[in-house]
């Protein structure tokens, strides 16, 4: 029964938080692009807790770096129980893995995803 608790509990969360999250003040489910990079930022003392920035080329300048960040619904970096929360979070809405390369390190990992026609 407990078990049965938290899974509902869990499901409730995940799906509540995906209708509140945004990039460049776009909702996560309104997103119309064919390609997405995910990266995320992971702190060293937080290594399961990650900001997500979603690339599809909306950024044109360096000073609007700031528009790929998945921000909730106060405006502030929303943090994702590691960069696979934004990958399940891009899966429902649509995506699929394309493909997965590392940027010279280990703890920078891109993702690139795939809209489904």
């Amino acid at each position: 029964m407990k078990k049965l608790l938290f899974i509902s509990i869990f499901m409730t969360s995940l799906f509540s938080y995906s209708q509140d999250l945004t990039v460049n003040d776009i909702p996560i489910s309104e997103l119309d692009a064919q390609y997405i990079r995910v990266n995320a930022e992971v702190k060293l003392l937080r290594p399961f807790r990650a900001s997500v920035f979603l690339d599809w080329g909306q950024i044109s300048r360096i000073k609007e770096v700031s528009k790929g960040w998945v921000l909730d619904e106060n405006g502030k970096k929303f943090a994702f129980n590691g960069i696979m929360g934004a990958v399940n979070l891009l899966i429902e809405n649509g995506y699929t893995i394309d493909h997965v390369y590392y940027n010279g390190n280990s703890e920078s990992v891109n993702y690139i995803m795939k809209k489904i026609d």
